[in-house]
């Protein structure tokens, strides 16, 4: 049986229109469309309690995991990392629901790692990095 290829399994959310999409990048650079959700498809969480809202985010987007996963697999490759990379803040009134998903990705996906990424206003002021994914940063340059 041939080895798999590495590849980056990357979760695109649109915060705006609540949806999300999945695509693969190969370690020469290599981009591929994947899967995508309809317009919507996050709605859900907007009726819920906020620990409600993590858990439908988390189980949705662990969802897209597998799917692309499954789809990569096919396409005899291999997820190396992955990635998500939120628009923007999803609407709540806390301001903290992007935060609070980010950081249960950060925490519990290790292998393969991931990494997460979101525009301005959704991890504070400036967007980038979770906190969380800067804090298992350096803990794995110790």
């Amino acid at each position: 049986m041939e080895p798999k290829a590495p590849a980056v399994l990357v979760v695109l959310v649109e915060s705006v229109r609540l949806r999300w999409f999945v695509a693969s990048v190969d370690l020469d650079g290599r981009a591929a469309p994947l899967i995508c959700s309809e317009v919507n498809d996050l709605e859900k969480y907007r009726g819920l309690d906020f620990d409600e809202q993590v858990a439908f985010l988390r189980h949705r987007f662990c969802g897209a995991l597998q799917r692309g996963c499954d789809r990569l697999w096919a396409r005899n490759r291999k997820a190396c990392q992955f990635v998500f990379v939120f628009q923007g803040p999803l609407a709540e009134p806390t301001g903290e629901l992007t935060r609070a998903v980010a950081r249960h990705f950060a925490e519990w996906l290790l292998n393969p790692p991931v990494a997460v990424f979101a525009g301005a206003g959704a991890f504070g002021r400036t967007g980038g990095r979770c906190s969380a994914t800067r804090s298992l940063e350096a803990d794995s340059r110790r």
